[in-house]
């Protein structure tokens, strides 16, 4: 059950920092610039690696976690209290992992594991796209 909160929340979270900002990219040109294989689909692979990459861009005092100034525009309130346990004001890798899983979740409409171009244009799918691609 509070697994279930937890995803809602940071769904519909995800939903309204993306309102409040551009949209990032077309779901084509995340997939042209993200598709490693080629299958015209990212599977969450793909996407925990660009997630990671974006982590250590964003990263700009080097100190191996992000800040709230970091992550501006990228996620909200409701993003911070739901991974941010440890209530440090700042987000681990794997705290920033763990948002990237719940909006690929969220995006993939047909639970099928991998993200089409249709599914990353979705505001869920958009929403991924602001913790994957700079």
């Amino acid at each position: 059950m509070m697994r279930r909160s937890l995803l809602l929340g940071l769904a519909c979270s995800a939903v309204s920092a993306l309102a409040a900002s551009a949209w990032a990219m077309s779901g084509a040109e995340v997939l042209k610039r993200l598709n490693l294989d080629n299958d015209q689909t990212l599977e969450i692979t793909e996407v925990i690696d660009a997630a990671t990459k974006l982590f250590n861009q964003l990263d700009t005092d080097h100190d191996k976690t992000l800040d709230r100034k970091e992550t501006a525009g990228r996620l909200t309130e409701a993003d911070w209290k739901a991974v941010n346990r440890d209530n440090d004001n700042t987000l681990e890798l794997d705290e920033w992992l763990t948002i990237v899983r719940h909006r690929f979740n969220a995006a993939d409409a047909n639970k099928d594991g991998k993200l089409t171009a249709h599914e990353l244009d979705s505001p869920a799918g958009q929403s991924l796209v602001l913790v994957i691609i700079k």
